[in-house]
């Protein structure tokens, strides 16, 4: 009678135990202008405790712009700046970008023909590449959601030969919305020296003005930093002629909080504060 009791409370608290079988969460970091292109890094995140054994997968994000047809898909074959583990290795192809559901939506490829021996991720964040878009109009809004099950062709995720489900071991969490694509403006002065100036308005809420100068033509990048030193988004990563720019950045959907941003170029590095209040 004992022993009965003890396996019934065992049950009862083993039951009582919630573990998560969620093996991966696809994100969408670092949204900026590179090369002329908007783009976004799509990004894989491994659970603690568990590991994803890369299987022929599909991971598509739809993307809705404001203007419309601010955006249009960069198809990539093969993908910009793939993981190099299920790229070209151990028995996967080319990983490629295309254009799904006739342009509405962007897809990243990952094709094996592997039955065994698949890579394996462990716990942590990985890069599984770089989509791009061109930039019909580069003063618009993007908002990107990445497509699940509930959609005309979602997502389809493998763990090894195996196709797991959405959202019982994978999920996603979506950017924020309204993401400014570029809105850099050249004054058309050329200055005789390199100037970051000071944000305005500074504190700001939602949007803040960024302006440089740059007496000849160089690469720039233009990245904004929380406080803890992580970066945020990249506004500017790309060759600019010389002049005098502004760029607008829209805090929305971001915390409150000190941020840091840093202009880099080929002669000229520099560093300022501001202030998101909301």
């Amino acid at each position: 009678m004992k022993k009965t009791a003890i396996f019934i409370l065992l049950g009862l608290i083993l039951a009582s135990v919630s573990y998560s079988q969620v093996k991966v969460n696809f994100t969408l970091t670092a949204p900026r202008v590179e090369n002329f292109y908007f783009v976004y890094d799509l990004n894989v995140v491994v659970q603690s405790g568990q590991y994803w054994a890369v299987g022929s997968s599909n991971i598509r994000v739809n993307f809705v712009t404001n203007p419309v047809n601010g955006l249009t898909v960069k198809a990539d074959n093969p993908a910009i700046n793939p993981n190099p583990n299920i790229h070209n290795a151990n028995g996967y192809q080319a990983m490629t970008t295309t254009s799904v559901a006739s342009g509405v939506a962007i897809g990243l490829n990952i094709l094996t023909f592997n039955t065994s021996g698949f890579y394996r991720f462990a716990p942590g964040t990985y890069r599984l590449a770089t989509i791009r878009w061109n930039r019909v109009d580069s003063t618009c809004l993007a908002t990107m959601t990445f497509r699940v099950p509930t959609a005309q062709y979602p997502s389809t995720i493998f763990d090894s030969t195996v196709q797991i489900l959405y959202p019982g071991s994978w999920t996603v969490t979506n950017p924020p919305a309204n993401q400014v694509v570029s809105v850099l403006n050249n004054s058309g002065v050329i200055p005789k020296v390199y100037t970051l100036y000071q944000n305005y308005p500074n504190p700001f809420n939602p949007s803040t003005t960024i302006k440089f100068d740059i007496p000849k033509s160089t690469y720039a990048k233009l990245i904004i930093y929380d406080i803890l030193g992580r970066e945020v988004m990249k506004l500017i990563d790309e060759k600019i002629d010389a002049g005098s720019y502004d760029i607008t950045w829209d805090g929305s959907g971001f915390a409150s909080g000190t941020y840091i941003y840093k202009f880099v170029t080929d002669d000229f590095t520099d560093i300022k504060k501001m202030i998101l209040v909301k």
